[in-house]
């Protein structure tokens, strides 16, 4: 895959894989793996690989010196707040999730 088609599906992307954080960076993704383990870039650990976030990418492209890797600061504002409507979002859900009815409001099953 071209370099160009790489960088616009990335930018439609918020969750990589270490194959595709690392043909985006243009390394190898061992390279990637061995700044996990040293903390300088965090991941989810999913099965045997990683999970590595946009904002996580950005930040630690950043740090190494890199320019804007998705675009400019408005685009990286966009998926910062995207992210956080997603984590209240989950939170709701979870929050809604572990009330338990009470009272008059419980279902009972019919006997007989």
């Amino acid at each position: 895959m071209a370099l160009a088609e790489t960088r616009l599906k990335a930018m439609q992307k918020t969750i990589f894989t270490l194959s595709e954080a690392a043909e985006l960076l243009s390394c190898h993704k061992n390279t990637l793996r061995k700044a996990i383990l040293e903390g300088a870039l965090r991941a989810a650990r999913l099965g045997r690989d990683y999970r590595v976030s946009r904002l996580e990418l950005q930040k630690f492209w950043m740090e190494m010196g890199g320019g804007e890797l998705f675009g400019g600061e408005e685009a990286m504002e966009a998926v910062c707040e995207a992210s956080q409507e997603k984590k209240e979002e989950s939170q709701k859900h979870i929050r809604g999730r572990s009330k338990k009815s009470q009272g008059d409001g419980q279902l009972t099953l019919p006997l007989g």
